[in-house]
């Protein structure tokens, strides 16, 4: 094993830095008002279903971060009928097998994903909401596009909730019951 193998740990995937999610909405922000600002006119009607897109999408993200957050931190009433059953409590955090793994690994990824896009998007539906909202006592075609902008602007922010959560459920929490492999369980 070379000196390199012994400090790098492997790969790994980290949580989603909040300067991160503030750099991707701040540009979305800005190119949106950048864009509107030119080419608005051209622009097609924005439509309130694009948002229902969005919050369905946000809808499953949050169900799937619910059903591991339950697969992978077992519940108060889990533990306690297990122990009136007799039976030992479900092991906390373990995955069984490599395919549960796997799906783990993979909601991450399209959690950070999400959260990320949804940042970028919600940039983007804020800075056409303000947009439209200091247009659209100009513009009548500003306060007809207004409601559906900011229906967009806090769907976005719902995936990006909903996909944060989903990351943070799926961290394994630490064994304690575990012992290395050098020497005797850390107390």
């Amino acid at each position: 094993m070379s000196s390199d193998d012994e400090r790098d740990p492997g790969p790994s995937l980290r949580p989603t830095a909040p300067s991160t999610l503030a750099v991707a909405g701040l540009a979305g922000a800005a190119l949106t008002l950048l864009l509107v600002t030119r080419y608005y006119q051209q622009a097609p009607d924005l439509a309130w279903h694009n948002s229902l897109v969005i919050f369905a999408l946000a809808a499953l993200l949050a169900w799937f971060a619910w059903t591991t957050r339950k697969a992978l931190r077992p519940g108060r009433r889990q533990v306690r009928a297990a122990a009136d059953r007799g039976a030992p409590a479900a092991a906390h955090g373990r995955l069984d097998g490599p395919e549960h793994a796997l799906q783990i690994a993979r909601f991450a990824v399209l959690a950070k994903a999400a959260a990320v896009g949804g940042s970028a998007f919600f940039g983007a539906y804020l800075g056409f909401t303000v947009w439209l909202a200091t247009q659209s006592g100009r513009l009548a075609a500003a306060a007809d596009d207004l409601p559906a902008a900011v229906l967009g602007t806090v769907a976005c922010a719902a995936l990006t909730g909903a996909a944060l959560w989903l990351e943070h459920s799926c961290r394994i929490p630490p064994q304690d019951d575990e012992q290395d492999d050098d020497g005797p369980a850390r107390p």
